[in-house]
């Protein structure tokens, strides 16, 4: 193995650790693997591209491991899975890159969107780890969540360094370069399209968190009224600001009356967090809706933390009331589990959550791609982690953090329309990509591997 590859895994790597799965500078995802590509298309032997593509995976993963490393050992299992899942993805693109260099780009894309697409539907965190993630910020890219979901993103994410590797090593391959600039330009102008639609009705939201008493409540049930009490007094404070609804965080309180009773006085509909004994041991992580004059609304957890929540019992309903719908924390992880709530057609959905400070970044946006792919505004409320109002494109109305105490944020932000193509036909792409990826398999059963002979 050349000193060259190394040195070109390593600023791969170090690209993408601070890119990839971090919440942060995103965009590199688009150019961080170019120099793992540039070495490897030119690489004589598939053992070295796969080490030098598994070392990347790797360090690609470096924000989890910072994140999670001390607190959910699973994690160290679901890295070193992940950088698998990239050095697999690479090694299809190696193979297919002397025969076509066209399906060589596309090998990658696919198999990347194909592989995070099955592990999504059996992994307890979803769809955790995507690639396309990563394009959150990249507003015009983003909006092909709503019609092909996170597949979608991770196709796009995939295929762009992949293909500018390949241009940078064969310029004058015009084939190969118009076969990913061209959907590359279409999901672009489909972007900016979407984003130039007109704004729905906005309604008023009123976000409330106090880190000083994240888990308090859990672990000395007899602060429970002292809490309830700090709320209440933020809660009568925005109230002048006639918010529709006030989200406060996941497990932030003890079953309390008190909500109810302000959600009467002062004309408004409250989410709080409540984790609610049931009894042998058993306790329920729930977001309890209460509104003006009507019995409140529960909402269980579906999707529960493995080794952090293993006493809670899982969730089994949708709630939703106007269009307004309801999900805590975890369960944004899972877009085919927020794809239930197509038929309600909901338009803002309300989300008490609680992160872990460092992830906060991460697991907020992560929220915003499932507002994109099916149409509704998100309303999430953090403990150490970030208040955030974003609408269905993914542009972040208003957001402040958390993690340092108190924090309070009321805006207006705009409904959805509770319509995406998504959100009707669910991953219909991303199983285009599976058919497609298992046929590119198939051929390598039957089609002769060209040697690498221009390293």
């Amino acid at each position: 193995m050349k000193m060259g590859g190394v040195i070109a895994a390593l600023v791969s790597g170090a690209v993408l650790a601070v890119s990839r799965d971090t919440g942060h500078l995103g965009f590199l995802v688009l150019v961080g693997p170019i120099p793992l590509f540039l070495h490897v298309l030119g690489e004589r032997r598939a053992l070295n591209t796969f080490v030098l593509a598994y070392l990347v995976g790797l360090m690609a993963e470096a924000g989890p491991l910072y994140f999670y490393g001390g607190i959910i050992p699973m994690v160290y299992g679901i890295v070193a899975l992940l950088a698998l899942f990239f050095a697999l993805s690479v090694l299809l693109m190696w193979i297919f890159y002397p025969r076509s260099p066209t399906l060589a780009v596309f090998a990658y894309a696919v198999a990347t969107g194909a592989i995070e697409l099955l592990y999504s539907y059996v992994s307890p965190n979803g769809s955790f780890g995507a690639l396309g993630y990563a394009l959150v910020d990249v507003l015009p890219l983003l909006q092909i969540a709503s019609l092909a979901g996170l597949s979608g993103l991770s196709f796009l994410a995939a295929i762009i360094p992949a293909g500018i590797a390949t241009l940078i090593r064969r310029p004058t391959d015009y084939l190969a370069a118009s076969a990913w600039i061209l959907p590359v330009l279409a999901a672009l102008l489909f972007g900016y399209w979407r984003l130039a639609q007109p704004d729905g009705e906005a309604v008023r939201v009123a976000l409330l968190s106090n880190d000083e008493f994240a888990g308090a409540a859990t672990d000395e049930p007899d602060r429970n009224d002292a809490i309830v009490a700090d709320f209440r007094q933020n809660i009568e404070q925005v109230a002048s600001q006639r918010p529709a609804y006030i989200v406060m965080p996941e497990k932030m309180f003890l079953p309390t009356p008190e909500f109810a009773q302000l959600s009467v006085k002062l004309n408004t509909r409250i989410v709080a967090g409540i984790d609610r004994p049931l009894g042998n041991g058993r306790r329920s992580n729930t977001a309890e809706l209460t509104r003006p004059d009507l019995s409140a609304l529960t909402y269980d957890k579906h999707y529960l933390i493995p080794g952090l929540e293993g006493e809670y019992v899982a969730g089994k309903d949708l709630v939703s009331v106007d269009r307004v719908g309801i999900a805590i924390c975890k369960d944004m992880d899972f877009p085919q589990f927020l794809r239930t709530y197509r038929s309600r057609h909901i338009r803002l959905l309300l989300v008490p959550a609680w992160d872990f400070i460092a992830d906060a970044k991460l697991h907020g946006k992560m929220a915003i791609v499932r507002g994109v792919e099916n149409g509704f505004a998100v309303a999430r409320t953090a403990s150490q982690g970030l208040l955030t109002l974003s609408d269905s494109r993914g542009r972040i109305i208003a957001e402040t953090s958390s993690a340092k105490g108190q924090g309070n944020l009321v805006d207006a932000v705009p409904l959805g329309t509770g319509d995406t193509f998504y959100a009707s036909n669910g991953d219909a792409f991303g199983w285009s990509l599976v058919i497609v990826c298992g046929g590119l398999l198939f051929t390598l059963l039957v089609v002769r591997v060209e040697p690498h002979k221009d390293a």
